[in-house]
């Protein structure tokens, strides 16, 4: 019976263990933060429709969204925009 308990310890303290540190990786890729600052960017010069949420980033940077109305293009292109040159040039 003690040796079950042993057992039992021991694999409860392999398992909390690996859960920190699962938590320990759970901050943004860099291709992440790079995709909310260019979101954000977007955003700030106005070439993001009020209607339009960014809805998750994925850890290559690979951003999804929604939107209420036209527009698609127009965040493509600021987006694109961002990547390339690493800020927002055209209004």
């Amino acid at each position: 019976m003690k040796t079950k308990g042993y057992n039992t310890r021991k694999l409860g303290l392999v398992v909390a263990s690996l859960a920190l540190a699962g938590c320990a990786s759970l901050g943004n890729t860099p291709a992440q933060d790079r995709s909310f600052a260019a979101w954000s960017a977007c955003q700030a010069a106005g070439r993001i429709p009020a209607g339009a949420q960014l809805t998750r980033v994925g850890p290559d940077g690979r951003y999804y969204y929604t939107y209420l109305d036209t527009g698609t293009q127009g965040i493509k292109d600021c987006m694109a925009e961002y990547f390339r040159v690493g800020r927002i040039v055209s209004p």
